[in-house]
């Protein structure tokens, strides 16, 4: 069922859906099994609702289907060029975010304590986690991390060298500055959050030059 549906900016269109139905239920609310026949191919079932779900929630949120196809790096984009998207998961739901003008960066973390286990490899020396607030303020480095991953799309990423999350207190709910070193671009994201019950969400826009 879709769980919310939002603009996060102007232009940034985020939807979350929450998988609660089967296979057969998700493939009844789709036309075009056409565009999904690697779905037979999968093992794994829970996969198979993410894909399909992500297609759910893509047209619940535009009105009419649209093809999402994968380039080499396994980042997605629509067919028909309409929109610039990017689609994550975590354990029982799916995430979309949709811009017609520009790349958007999105990520859904679980919330859980294995955060800890990957935090060397993740904060620099230059970074602040807040003790207070030390798991939620973890998971958001994570996920903006991640976000950045996918929007720029490129090999070579070192994380705690090349991204970097600016100083913030995680609330329920905000926005917060962060940066990347690999490209010689060096953009500069400005990155909205939202921390629910089970998992955070994570979206980026990249600043205008």
């Amino acid at each position: 069922m879709l769980y919310s549906r939002e603009y996060i900016t102007e232009s940034t269109l985020l939807g979350i859906w929450k998988t609660e139905e089967t296979r057969d239920e998700l493939l009844s609310m789709l036309c075009h099994h056409e565009w999904i026949q690697n779905i037979y191919s999968i093992k794994s079932e829970s996969r198979v609702l993410e894909i399909l779900a992500a297609r759910v929630l893509l047209k619940e949120l535009l009105g009419e289907e649209k093809e999402i196809c994968y380039n080499s790096s396994g980042k997605p984009f629509l067919t028909d060029g309409s929109y610039h998207i990017s689609v994550s998961h975590t354990r029982g739901y799916v995430g979309v975010a949709l811009n017609k003008d520009k790349f958007p960066g999105l990520d859904l973390e679980q919330i859980s304590g294995k955060i800890f286990r990957v935090r060397s490899r993740l904060i620099s020396s230059h970074e602040y986690i807040d003790r207070d607030n030390e798991l939620i303020h973890l998971l958001l480095h994570w996920s903006a991390k991640e976000a950045m991953i996918k929007f720029l799309d490129v090999e070579g990423i070192d994380i705690r060298r090349h991204l970097f999350v600016d100083r913030f207190i995680p609330r329920q709910k905000g926005c917060f500055p962060a940066s990347e070193s690999r490209t010689e671009t060096h953009y500069q994201f400005d990155v909205y959050y939202r921390v629910e019950k089970d998992f955070v969400v994570v979206c980026l826009e990249a600043n205008a030059f």
